[in-house]
């Protein structure tokens, strides 16, 4: 063997363990890669798992949102006229009491008076119709029992009879839906 042999062959065995360390750092490395990789993703999935949670925590937040406004903007169109409702109430109940107070016996004999009278109701009847139409209903409660959340008691009538029984109506009350707008002013019955 010449020296250029033995140097060629000093030259391929340096070469191949250059090509083995190096074949060794690139699967260790390639190992690493895989590893940093890895974990790399595990963070990301966390970060979009949280997203995803706080995204649909807003979402419920902005239904529940308008849902409340929705609630709130039907409860207002409801009630907004309960002012008008309540000034307008004086005029159905000056329609119940001139209904009330007619002459009857003249009515009949007069035409024009029966005309007039006649008149009176069509308009409370009407009126009535319109305060139904916006749900707002009129509280009649002679011979009921006596709640405290609708009636008003500002006298008692000595009576035989069950206890807290409306035995007059004073002036009627008003509500619209669920809410009162006047109590009903009653007399409620007491034992003698």
């Amino acid at each position: 063997m010449t020296k250029e042999n033995l140097q060629n062959n000093q030259e391929k065995l340096n070469e191949e363990e250059i090509k083995s360390e190096s074949s060794e750092n690139i699967q260790e490395n390639s190992e690493e890669n895989i590893n940093s990789l890895k974990e790399k993703i595990s963070n990301l999935e966390e970060v979009i798992n949280d997203l995803n949670n706080k995204l649909l925590i807003k979402i419920a937040d902005i239904e529940n949102l308008r849902k409340r406004h929705k609630e709130e903007i039907e409860k207002s169109y409801k009630y907004a006229i309960s002012n008008f409702a309540s000034d307008i109430t004086v005029i159905s109940e000056q329609l119940f009491l001139a209904e009330e107070n007619m002459p009857k016996e003249e009515v009949a004999q007069n035409d024009k008076i029966q005309n007039f009278a006649d008149a009176i109701i069509m308009t409370k009847k009407e009126l009535l119709k319109t305060l139904e139409k916006y749900q707002i209903s009129r509280i009649y409660p002679l011979n009921e029992k006596f709640d405290h959340n609708l009636h008003e008691a500002i006298s008692r009538i000595p009576d035989d009879g069950e206890e807290n029984i409306v035995k007059q109506v004073i002036q009627a009350g008003y509500k619209i839906s669920d809410r009162l707008i006047k109590s009903a002013l009653v007399a409620v019955s007491v034992k003698k």
